[in-house]
């Protein structure tokens, strides 16, 4: 399950997980209420390098449980695949 940072046509953002950007705005509109901006083919979602503090939903694994918020600065990190800054914030 990946992670994703998701912003509505309110101006807000929160992260999401799903499989893909168009599960993560299925369940982010579900549970929130709100629209995600962006097309409906191309909303405007991208992927986080690791789960943040703000997560509107968060796959948990039966055997090994949520994995901790590593990202501290989803906006910053949002599209990208590793965490920009050296160190990373997580270190």
């Amino acid at each position: 399950m990946k992670s994703w940072w998701v912003k509505f046509t309110d101006g807000t953002a929160a992260g999401c997980s799903g499989e893909s950007d168009y599960d993560a705005k299925i369940i982010a509109e579900k549970l929130t209420g709100k629209t995600v901006s962006g097309e409906k083919f191309e909303p405007d979602i991208k992927p986080l390098p690791y789960p943040c503090r703000d997560m509107i939903w968060q796959y948990e694994h039966p055997a090994h449980g949520k994995t901790p918020p590593f990202c501290y600065s989803p906006a910053k990190c949002a599209g990208r695949t590793a965490c920009p800054t050296k160190p990373s914030c997580c270190d």
